[in-house]
């Protein structure tokens, strides 16, 4: 899979140097004329014996058809296991139900791994897969934090609960509201389920949550984007376990 962007390649360099989840950079590609910033990723991937080719100004851009700033890479992506992000004593995973904007997938990868969700869970079918568009909106964040996806999401939902995880679906329908601190019946396991940007929560995905709730709304506007609602969402559960400011 070809990747644009600094922040992605930096990203995929650093898992591979440490032998992380994201997959094996196979080349990088460095345009003429690229900054500083894209020189240094090149030496870096040259330090790692990682191969660089020299292209030409804009063609980043055309092979991967995303904005890269002057460098790319071909990797190998690798998608994480669900038995794994179950296996695990306490936190949140993020459960998305057919986000088909690759736009989307790409911020609620990027808040979840920065607040430090466990992973997120995605169909395979009618949604988004990680591509070079994901992991640039992501910043990377999609090489570092497990991406899972299965099969059938009602079915990986019912893993999970019987794992021991309180699911919460967001439904800006519901009668009770997501506050701060969430803590899910006082579960240590909890599982965040956002659906997609039209229809919301498919009617199994629902029924498999142990609770609906919507954000608080206070305007004329009754409903989010999708990555925005989930955004507030991850945070206002994660908020007891971040450090403040200058921790």
């Amino acid at each position: 899979m070809e990747i644009g962007g600094p922040n992605a390649v930096e990203a995929s360099l650093a898992a591979a140097a440490a032998s992380e989840q994201g997959g094996a950079v196979h080349r990088v590609l460095l345009e003429e004329g690229a900054g500083r910033r894209a020189e240094a990723l090149a030496s870096r991937a040259r330090a790692l014996g990682i191969p660089v080719s020299a292209m030409g100004r804009g063609e980043c851009d055309r092979l991967v058809g995303v904005r890269c700033q002057g460098i790319a890479a071909d990797i190998s992506y690798g998608y994480g296991e669900l038995g794994d992000l179950l296996a695990a004593p306490s936190g949140l995973v993020v459960f998305l139900d057919e986000i088909a904007d690759p736009h989307n997938l790409g911020a609620l990868i990027r808040t979840a791994e920065a607040a430090g969700a466990l992973g997120v869970v995605v169909p395979a079918r009618r949604a988004a897969a990680v591509n070079a568009t994901v992991m640039r909106i992501s910043a990377g964040a999609a090489v570092y934090l497990p991406v899972c996806r299965v099969s059938n999401l009602a079915r990986a939902l019912q893993e999970a609960r019987d794992a021991g995880f309180w699911l919460f679906g967001l439904d800006h329908r519901a009668s009770g509201c997501l506050a701060s601190g969430y803590s899910g019946a006082g579960r240590e396991k909890m599982g965040l389920v956002v659906g997609s940007e039209g229809q919301g929560l498919r009617r199994l995905v629902a029924e498999a949550c142990d609770e609906l709730v919507r954000l608080p709304m206070r305007g004329r506007v009754d409903s989010l984007n999708a990555s925005v609602a989930g955004a507030l969402a991850i945070y206002r559960v994660l908020d007891n376990s971040l450090p403040d400011v200058g921790e």
